[in-house]
């Protein structure tokens, strides 16, 4: 009974959840359509700290970002909307930005659009492989118990198991990061008394290695080098 109550409580706090989500989105999209947009990207950014946030959402809010000159939050916008869609229209506008502003990282090849139509198709892939992983499972039971040895199925299952582990934990895809301020000055080490390396400007766009409480270990120029957290955006 009680267990009933809690999974009753959960699904009707999401649904109540969603709902104020909606109504928000409603809210922004209005302010937006009437060129409101600093208005609108106030509460744009509001469901976006939630994380429930949708495609053209994001699109919008690098379009105000664009419009107001901060070309960070605008590239950083776009390539979380390519992340999450998979949309090759957007990478010209990517490429246009960081040309124009002389940035490192936005390149673009067939290996981050494959990445992202898995990102982007995540749940039905998880699915798919589930319900493989059940029939594999039944199936090699069920051949068992006619002392037969299914290797070729038992392989195959092997190899479901294994991308349900790689796709549940990420695994499979780089962290990237875009720097947020100008003069940030990369470390040896994790620590303020590390040797300095070099001074980068806000805009370019990293590879994430790990992050503690204070420092963000990045890959710059070849160079395993560490940064303060506030001065990285995380895509």
């Amino acid at each position: 009974m009680i267990l009933r109550l809690i999974v009753a409580f959960i699904f009707f706090g999401a649904i109540l959840d969603s709902s104020a989500t909606q109504k928000l989105q409603t809210q922004a999209d209005s302010l937006f359509a009437q060129q409101k947009y600093t208005e609108a990207f106030q509460v744009y950014q509001t469901i976006f700290e939630t994380g429930q946030f949708s495609e053209s959402m994001l699109l919008k809010m690098a379009f105000i970002k664009d419009g107001l000159g901060n070309y960070v939050d605008a590239l950083y916008y776009l390539d979380l909307y390519y992340k999450n869609s998979a949309d090759k229209s957007v990478v010209g506008k990517i490429e246009e930005i960081s040309e124009e502003k002389n940035l490192s990282g936005y390149s673009y090849n067939d290996a981050h659009f494959f990445k992202a139509m898995i990102n982007k198709y995540r749940t039905q892939i998880l699915l798919a492989l589930v319900a493989l992983a059940m029939f594999f499972a039944i199936y090699i039971f069920k051949k068992r118990q006619l002392n037969e040895k299914p290797i070729t199925a038992s392989v195959f299952q092997l190899l479901t198991l294994t991308a349900l582990l790689v796709l549940t934990n990420n695994s499979y895809e780089r962290t990237y990061g875009i720097i947020s301020a100008n003069s940030t000055l990369l470390r040896n080490g994790p620590s303020a008394g590390a040797e300095p390396v070099t001074m980068i400007d806000k805009g370019h766009k990293v590879n994430v290695i790990d992050r503690s409480e204070v420092w963000t270990r990045i890959n710059w120029d070849g160079e395993e080098v560490f940064l303060r957290n506030g001065k990285i955006k995380i895509i």
